[in-house]
């Protein structure tokens, strides 16, 4: 008996699991059949709807774009929409129905209705919000798949910032209507702005008011009224007025590298948001060095470059490396309290060791037993003179042999400059030297620089040929043919040959050979081979 019951419910257990997996199987193949009848919208976002653009003005026309998407199907099928706007009265304006056909293996579409428009009959003549929706009717009926709002407003803009332009626009007007325009301030009713429009023959008012540079920061309230007629609600907007925030395009720097003592200078010009430049307030830029530290500088406007300039002396002992300047978001201001930049510009300038600028005054041309006399200039860029650090100078030969001989030089305080003297030696070969002055000071790196002068050492040094005696005798040359020249002209003969009467020449010769001045050079080399 008890083994007939057991089996008894271990069949009606089985039947029941059975009954339960054919139920699945039916669902199942009832689901996979209802997609393929109708399309299977995805749950995240099926339906959306977008205006376009979000904010306008009174009398543009809004895009109201209706994005499906869903799994692909292998058929087509026909969506139909029907389109709904309510405006700031509450009045509903429906459009017609919109069809939209898919292709096969299609997943999504987007279906796009003007309001108003050609299908979609309504008021866009009204400042206010809008609320936009769609209904599905096809394949299966749907209300408000989707919504979104859009503003049609009587300002270009809900929010301006001083020295900009407030663009007016209002619909829905008689043609050729006057219409007063005015604009005040929210919290004290002061009147900022009024004008007297004309309606266009299409109903339309356009005015525009421009935003002082130092206007109140508040909240204002535009007001379009006409004659004839009465809107409700009427056309009455808020908007916002803030501080300008002025762009800077960037620092520019008079050079991109400075020698140490050389003056930095920096420039930036401010923008107010209309383009115009300001003339009023001041900057603080940072300066920070390559190694830690940094200064303030202040920047002040220049007329006649219309920029706001600043500068910083570097020292002799700076660091030397990339200097980088920097203007910080709403660093600057003018004198009504507007900013800028909206974000912090820099520039890199690089500050290398300076080359000392050094003069050298000097005789040139020196005898042995004679003295070379130089004094030197040595400046830094700026023009501040160096009068401590390591100073040399040398007088160098490039001859055979080569010489290379020391100067010693000292700093004369009462005339500024660094002097040397150096005595030619009767080892000193004679021709062209080279006096070079060196100068260095103590930072690291250091700052220096160099000068070179040519310098004629005359040396008449056995076994070699003093230099002016070249021109002694280029001098007797000389004569001897002026005279040979003269005796030509005298002694002239008729023949076809002529000839140079030599024992003239030679008479002539012996008439210079016994002159003074030939007597004392033949005595002075006759004396300097003898020594």
């Amino acid at each position: 008996m008890f083994k007939v019951q057991l089996k008894e419910r271990h069949d009606w257990q089985r039947s029941r699991i059975v009954g339960y997996a054919l139920l699945i199987t039916l669902v199942a193949v009832s689901a996979v059949t209802s997609i393929e009848l109708v399309p299977s919208v995805h749950a995240d976002s099926p339906y959306t709807l977008n205006p376009v653009p979000a904010f306008a003005q009174e009398g543009n026309t809004i895009s109201l774009v209706l994005t499906v998407k869903f799994n692909p199907i292998t058929t087509s099928t026909t969506f139909e929409f029907r389109f709904n706007v309510k405006d700031p009265t509450g009045r509903t304006f429906q459009s017609q129905l919109i069809n939209y056909t898919t292709a096969p293996g299609q997943d999504q579409f987007s279906v796009i209705v003007a309001y108003p428009g050609v299908l979609f009959a309504g008021s866009n003549s009204l400042a206010g919000q809008y609320a936009a929706s769609v209904d599905q009717v096809a394949p299966f009926a749907m209300l408000s798949v989707a919504s979104s709002s859009f503003v049609l407003s009587i300002t270009d803009n809900p929010a301006y910032e001083r020295t900009q332009t407030v663009n007016l626009q209002g619909s829905g007007y008689n043609a050729s209507e006057s219409v007063a325009v005015t604009v005040r301030t929210q919290a004290t009713s002061t009147l900022v702005f009024s004008q007297t429009i004309l309606a266009t023959s299409g109903g339309i008012v356009s005015g525009s008011w421009k935003i002082p540079v130092n206007s109140t920061i508040d909240n204002y309230i535009v007001t379009l009224t006409g004659t004839s007629t009465v809107k409700s609600p009427p056309d009455v907007q808020g908007f916002s007025v803030r501080a300008a925030i002025m762009s800077v395009a960037g620092i520019t720097t008079l050079k991109s590298i400075y020698q140490r003592t050389e003056t930095m200078r920096f420039s930036f010009q401010p923008i107010y948001p209309d383009g115009s430049v300001p003339t009023t307030g001041v900057a603080l830029l940072t300066l920070a060095r390559p190694v830690g530290g940094n200064v303030t500088l202040t920047a002040t406007y220049d007329g006649n470059a219309q920029t706001f300039n600043a500068s910083y002396t570097t020292f002799a002992n700076n660091q030397t490396g990339i200097w980088t300047v920097s203007l910080g978001a709403h660093a600057y201001g003018d004198a009504y309290g507007n900013i800028g930049p909206g974000a912090r510009v820099a520039n890199n300038p690089q500050l290398v060791p300076a080359s000392l600028i050094i003069t050298v005054t000097t005789n040139t041309d020196i005898g042995v037993g004679q003295q070379l006399r130089f004094n030197a200039t040595i400046a830094y860029p700026d023009g501040t003179t160096l009068q401590t650090g390591t100073v040399g100078a040398y007088l160098l030969y490039s001859g055979t042999p080569s010489v290379n001989e020391s100067v010693p030089v000292v700093f004369d305080t009462g005339l500024g400059v660094w002097v040397g003297t150096y005595t030619a030696r009767s080892s000193d070969p004679g021709g062209l030297w080279s006096l070079v002055v060196k100068a260095s000071d103590s930072p690291s790196p250091a700052n220096s620089g160099t000068a070179t002068r040519a310098i004629t050492i005359q040396n008449n040094a056995p076994g070699g040929f003093p230099l002016y005696y070249f021109g002694i005798i280029a001098a007797i040359i000389a004569a001897l043919f002026i005279a040979a020249f003269l005796l030509f002209k005298r002694r002239r003969v008729t023949s076809t040959r002529l000839k140079i009467d030599l024992d003239a020449v030679h008479s002539e010769a012996g008439r210079i050979e016994s002159s003074e001045f030939f007597k004392s050079v033949r005595d002075q080399v006759t004396k300097e081979k003898d020594e």
